[in-house]
């Protein structure tokens, strides 16, 4: 909305809605809006008179607007006010024109987004972002999304927009004026625009809105689309070009990353395709970036760009987000995989292929990147340790994931001999090795982190990072139960996973999307600390006891991991206790909130055409649990194991990192 020139600063009538409700003294800077409480809070300012007419009549002194509505509702004034432009004609661009009034402590939230947190601190030119903020001309769209990430992991910003929602509630505070000045500049979106709604993508995938997410993502490729088309044209004079074009590309390349982690599901198209990406170079070194300096990097696929003046051009070496774009790519070949195989198509020599992309990610690496014990120390010092994480925590998780399909069409197939894998040495041993050194590096990493967070702000750790974490300590744990490690190792998976326990505990209450997550480790974890290994090696066909009836009360939360047996009680008592809420099934709830019964192996994998059961809805406050769910009568080890085959054959663990499956 444009600024409203007001006469006088204290006339009768002239005091906004925001100040008029507060009985607060309302000042306008130059007689134009925003005042001075408005621009401090970075609240929307207008006079009673123009209410009707923003946000279609609600004012921000109302309650929020419910999560059902859609975000991206545009202003009534953003559309029936907008009058016809020439031809040619520039647009003005919607400057935050209150940033120059941002409080301290909102100018410090932004500059730490900006300098250490993923994807920010990678994908955004850092020189050019900070000088504009201080000096109020970067744009209201990134500026509150920037915001929408701070506010994750901000004490000051969640006690003051966070309420009982904690974080999520105060990230949403923000995410809601993001999507709304971004649906104002549709019909000419900013560089800015792209890449706040790149962070937007984020805060929805983190609330579990994955519908929402997935939609926002199409949205910005369509929009980076446009924006390429439209730069083409532009003067090429600039001396800042350089840093223009590389912002695009890591523009480009982090909606490339998005949609490849977004699109980890059958039926996901990917929003960006082979033809966007074919000939865009990768991301180049930070410091030729920062410093505007021109160089040339090779594309993805490892061939010269389409820029190079010359064959005989020299190029320089991939840049750390370049490194996080081969990583990604190497992990989504991973996910490819496990979500087409099945257990007649499965292939050995296509997990060998894997682990080889894998592995030539890794040797690509230069010096200072490679995984070598205490290097991260060194990466916190120079302050890229979560660049160093991110990278090789990808590269991790597609190790784990690639030898846990191994085993587990292993440990599927008929004639599987629990005596035969523990007295016969196999090739398969060097693949439970390879997971648990993969799964100890994973916690290794995020341990050191966690000893050097900083003291004055919550350790929030990327989406990407916990899901690794969550995948390594959870397949220790199946190993553990399994019995296919040896007895000299259980400490150490026990270890692993208890750390692995805590750093998702303490993402759940900043990522309402970790808690399912956390929930059902803490299952595994239950299972494994009371030692219930007993298995059924002699009889490896038996039929595995069902679980009794879930007639005992259940959690608040409906994305508890209803693993335990609760003893009976009266049914008629528990229905009336539950009111109008539906019959729950027997069993227990899998990874993304769907409940199933168990089954043998042999029958653990999913008719063909049956599709799962949606996920509950998170809970509203999404924070986690203390502990897990405690009852009378708790799953056997046989039994957990049985249901975590049958949930990674149905692809649950995908579904769950994706806000549970669509």
């Amino acid at each position: 909305m444009a600024s409203v020139v007001r006469g006088t600063s204290l006339r009768a009538g002239g005091a906004c809605v925001r100040c008029r409700k507060g009985k607060t003294k309302c000042v306008y800077e130059n007689g134009r809006a925003p005042c001075r409480n408005c621009a401090k809070g970075m609240h929307e300012c207008y006079l009673p008179s123009e209410s009707m007419a923003h946000h279609h009549g609600q004012s921000p002194a109302r309650p929020p607007r419910p999560r059902e509505s859609l975000p991206g509702e545009r202003s009534v004034s953003a559309t029936s006010d907008r009058q016809p432009v020439a031809s040619g004609t520039v647009l003005p661009r919607n400057i935050q024109t209150n940033s120059e009034k941002l409080g301290p402590e909102l100018v410090t939230e932004c500059e730490r987004v900006i300098s250490k947190t993923i994807p920010s601190c990678v994908a955004f030119h850092k020189p050019s972002f900070l000088t504009k903020l201080k000096n109020g001309t970067l744009e209201a769209s990134i500026v509150n999304g920037l915001l929408t990430c701070a506010a994750r992991s901000s004490p000051v910003l969640i006690r003051r927009y966070g309420g009982q929602g904690g974080a999520s509630s105060a990230a949403e505070h923000f995410a809601v004026k993001t999507i709304n000045i971004i649906m104002q500049n549709l019909d000419n979106p900013s560089l800015a625009d792209i890449q706040a709604l790149c962070l937007l993508i984020i805060h929805e995938w983190g609330n579990r809105n994955a519908v929402r997410a997935y939609i926002y993502l199409g949205q910005a490729s369509r929009m980076a689309q446009m924006y390429r088309i439209i730069a083409v044209h532009q003067s090429r004079e600039d001396p800042d070009q350089f840093i223009k074009d590389e912002s695009f590309r890591r523009t480009l390349w982090l909606i490339y990353v998005l949609d490849c982690f977004l699109t980890s599901s059958p039926g996901r198209q990917p929003a960006v395709s082979h033809l966007d990406i074919k000939n865009v170079p990768l991301p180049c070194l930070d410091m030729s970036y920062n410093f505007g300096t021109p160089v040339y990097v090779r594309t993805l696929a490892g061939g010269p760009p389409s820029t190079l003046p010359d064959p005989s051009t020299p190029m320089t070496e991939v840049g750390e987000f370049g490194h996080i774009v081969m990583a990604t790519q190497a992990w989504r070949n991973v996910i490819e995989m496990l979500t087409t195989v099945t257990s007649a198509t499965f292939s050995e020599e296509d997990c060998a292929s894997l682990e080889a992309g894998i592995e030539a990610v890794r040797s690509s690496l230069p010096p200072h990147f490679m995984d070598k014990p205490g290097q991260i120390n060194l990466h916190i010092t120079m302050g890229s340790g979560f660049t160093y994480a991110m990278l090789h925590c990808l590269l991790h998780c597609a190790t784990i994931m690639v030898n846990r399909r191994r085993l587990l069409h292993l440990v599927t197939t008929d004639g599987f001999n629990h005596e035969t894998w523990r007295m016969v040495p196999h090739v398969h041993l060097q693949t439970v090795d390879r997971v648990f050194a993969a799964a100890h590096s994973v916690v290794s990493l995020l341990l050191a982190l966690e000893a050097n967070a900083d003291k004055d702000a919550v350790l929030n750790f990327p989406l990407v990072m916990l899901f690794s974490c969550f995948t390594a300590c959870s397949t220790v744990a199946w190993f553990s139960l399994k019995g296919l490690t040896p007895g000299d190792v259980n400490e150490t998976a026990e270890s692993i996973v208890r750390d692995g326990m805590r750093f998702l505990q303490d993402g759940a209450n900043i990522w309402i999307l970790a808690v399912p997550w956390y929930r059902h480790l803490s299952v595994m974890n239950k299972v494994l600390r009371n030692g219930d290994r007993t298995l059924q090696r002699s009889q490896a066909d038996a039929t595995v006891p069902s679980i009794k009836e879930d007639t005992a009360s259940q959690p608040d939360n409906p994305d508890s991991m209803d693993y335990e047996r609760p003893e009976s009680a009266n049914a008629q008592e528990q229905a009336d206790s539950r009111g109008s809420e539906p019959p729950r099934k027997s069993g227990f709830t899998t990874i993304n909130g769907s409940s199933v019964g168990v089954s043998p192996p042999a029958t653990a994998s999913p008719p063909p055409g049956q599709s799962k059961a949606d996920s509950p809805a998170p809970s509203s406050s999404g924070q986690a649990a203390d502990s897990a769910p405690a009852s009378g009568n708790d799953m056997t080890a046989a039994e957990l194991c049985v249901a975590f085959e049958r949930q990674l054959l149905e692809l649950d663990d995908l579904a769950a990192f994706m806000g549970g499956g669509v």
